[in-house]
């Protein structure tokens, strides 16, 4: 199970870099659908992300990973043929969001599997992040050249890698199903456990919402620029080459210090990043910027932190909770900066970034340095450094 739920994790950053990063895209050139409007093919989505990750991440403890896993793979397969068969704007937005809140349920049960155990979760997380950043890669570069070529080619590739799906979901089928395992921290009861995850998750959050927010709509932002969109899957590709050749470093830097000090690092690193973009005329500058590897950083820092904070029994919904606010987030800022496009101008697109990413960097600052990592029972102790 352990290889297929790998396979599964770059093929689904495949499709979701498609999906949310091109999907916007798709409907303003096949559609000329508004701004606004083709900002909702990544918002309606990631909405249903929020709601199937945290729905599916709580049912893992009953229903099991494998059986969950696989719910999610199938999911994928139907988003694909929906994207095909859309006739307009509406069916798309409806269709796709629909099936996301199913495919929804890939990522909390594959990041459980990998954390429940403890010990150096930092590492497996990293190794996850190495296939994710293949299918990154490989999407980038192909969603660059099909958008040069072909608008209609895109909900065919996305029909093709829901199909290939099927290949990691019968390779999990006949396999024994495994519930999260891991003693209950009896000193914390179930609404201080969910208290604490929220408290966790909530600079992440406003620093997805900006940070998502721009990308999927990071070919309105460069089309307003009149700069070539394919950039959007090229950009993205050097970003996840350079991520994934830096994962083994990311898993080892989040074992030694702690998934909350490289959250509140990385939230400065974006900060930084999207202030160099806002004040810059060059449209060179601004696609380097963009193509910076700190997105891997973001996502194990918030994983470690959250696995590290938690009793194993309680990461399924912890890693549901995740995935939904990153969801929610994606959703909330894809409609914040469409809208900001639409009625700004794409220039007010990076500053609007800042001012998600700030939030979170100034709470993330207070919540994580005032507040010790809970060690869950039953992990070993490792060496952390002092937040």
């Amino acid at each position: 199970m352990h290889k297929a739920l790998l396979a599964a994790s770059a093929l689904e950053a495949f499709f979701l870099l498609m999906l949310l990063g091109y999907g916007p895209l798709y409907l303003h050139q096949a559609f000329h659908a508004m701004d606004v409007v083709a900002s909702l093919a990544s918002a309606g989505p990631a909405l249903a992300t929020f709601v199937g990750s945290t729905l599916w991440g709580h049912r893992l403890h009953h229903v099991g990973i494998g059986r969950v896993a696989r719910l999610g793979l199938l999911g994928y397969v139907a988003t694909g043929a929906v994207a095909l068969m859309a006739p307009d704007p509406v069916v798309y937005i409806v269709g796709v969001t629909v099936t996301t809140l199913f495919s929804a349920a890939l990522a909390p049960a594959a990041l459980t599997f990998l954390t429940q155990a403890g010990g150096e979760m930092g590492r497996r997380l990293a190794d996850r992040l190495k296939w994710q950043s293949s299918g990154w890669m490989v999407g980038g570069a192909i969603g660059g050249y099909v958008q040069a070529l072909a608008t209609h080619a895109f909900p065919a590739l996305l029909l093709a890698l829901g199909l290939t799906m099927l290949v990691p979901f019968f390779a999990m089928r006949g396999q024994v199903d495994q519930a999260p395992g891991g003693p209950t921290e009896k000193a914390m009861d179930e609404p201080s456990l969910l208290g604490l995850t929220i408290l966790l998750v909530l600079p992440f959050f406003l620093a997805y919402a900006g940070n998502e927010g721009f990308f999927t709509n990071f070919g309105l932002y460069l089309r307003g620029l009149h700069v070539s969109t394919s950039w959007v899957g090229w950009s993205a590709a050097i970003s996840t080459g350079l991520g994934w050749v830096l994962a083994t470093s990311i898993g080892r830097w989040a074992d030694r210090f702690g998934g909350k000090s490289l959250l509140i690092r990385v939230l400065a690193g974006y900060a930084l990043i999207y202030l160099t973009m806002s004040l810059s005329s060059s449209e060179v500058v601004v696609i380097v910027a963009f193509s910076l590897p700190l997105y891997p950083l973001l996502n194990i820092g918030i994983q470690r932190a959250v696995a590290e904070s938690l009793p194993g029994d309680r990461h399924g919904g912890a890693m549901g909770i995740i995935n939904g606010a990153a969801g929610l987030a994606t959703f909330g800022g894809s409609v914040i900066m469409g809208a900001v496009d639409n009625f700004f101008g794409p220039r007010n697109m990076p500053w609007t970034a800042i001012a998600c990413v700030a939030t979170g960097l100034i709470l993330a600052s207070i919540l994580y340095r005032s507040r010790k990592p809970v060690r869950p029972m039953g992990t070993p102790r490792e060496p952390s450094k002092p937040i």
